[in-house]
């Protein structure tokens, strides 16, 4: 089972639990009532005007101080689905004991102490789980689109090599990948590694590559060159030739035939 995202402990949805599910809460009992709550929690002393704001501050208190704890773990904690969902249970009912031992006191003389926090940890948790449940599933929603637009995203952004048996060979990212050169029946494959420019050979020719090579940006240059413009910093002319100066120190200049420098110069 995959880990939890950090996400979930992360600045933004701490935030979000702390707000919505303590406002969540008191809208349901003021609006809703259920389990007739306000009853319950008036019973002792028949002023639930004075006691629902006592409830409200216990819930938000507790429910901030878990996810702070939270918040302040997350780089150690690496959890998986059942125990974030653990942990969130056990805020809950923490969170429902905290306000028995106020209702407890007040409502001492009316009810015992553990029909009291029975009742807290069933009405308060039941009206606490459907923010819960609900702000989970939209966060885990919110992280998986992000992770499958950035999946697709980086899908794009590779380039397969396949050689001439059309046995894939090696795959590189397009950013990657300073030029390409040919050589007899190979092409040389250059690209930055770990900020180090590595060299592949594959068994191929440059007419074989060229429609997935112009798919991902780079241009043919000369008739032994494929250049990423990405990754060209000037263009000179030295009499009548011309070459393509890389952004990489020390790495060979790039010859440039007059047939393609004005659609490479434009892309400059």
């Amino acid at each position: 089972m995959k880990p939890v995202s950090k996400f979930f402990s992360g600045m933004t949805a701490n935030l979000l639990y702390f707000v919505v599910v303590p406002i969540s809460q008191m809208a349901t009992i003021l609006l809703a009532d259920p389990y007739d709550i306000s009853a319950f929690i008036s019973s002792g002393t028949g002023a639930f005007s004075l006691v629902f704001p006592i409830v409200a501050i216990i819930s938000c208190a507790s429910l901030a101080l878990s996810r702070m704890l939270l918040f302040i773990l997350r780089n150690h904690l690496r959890m998986k689905w059942p125990q974030y969902i653990l942990w969130c249970v056990c805020e809950i009912v923490i969170a429902c004991l905290f306000l028995s031992i106020l209702l407890g006191i007040m409502l001492r003389d009316v009810l015992p102490y553990f029909t009291v926090m029975t009742r807290c940890i069933l009405y308060f948790g039941s009206v606490m789980l459907i923010p819960y449940t609900v702000i989970t599933m939209g966060i885990q929603i919110y992280v998986l689109s992000h992770q499958n637009s950035a999946a697709v995203t980086d899908e794009a952004t590779l380039i397969r090599f396949y050689d001439e048996n059309r046995r894939l060979r090696i795959i590189i990212s397009s950013d990657a990948v300073l030029y390409i050169a040919a050589e007899e029946n190979y092409v040389n494959i250059f690209y930055l590694d770990g900020g180090r420019v590595r060299k592949f050979n594959l068994r191929s020719s440059m007419s074989a590559l060229e429609d997935n090579l112009l798919r991902h940006g780079l241009l043919r240059c000369h008739r032994s060159y494929y250049i990423n413009p990405a990754h060209v910093s000037l263009l000179k002319k030295d009499g009548g030739n011309a070459v393509a100066c890389l952004d990489v120190p020390g790495e060979e200049n790039i010859p440039i035939s007059k047939t393609y420098y004005d659609s490479l110069a434009s892309l400059l």
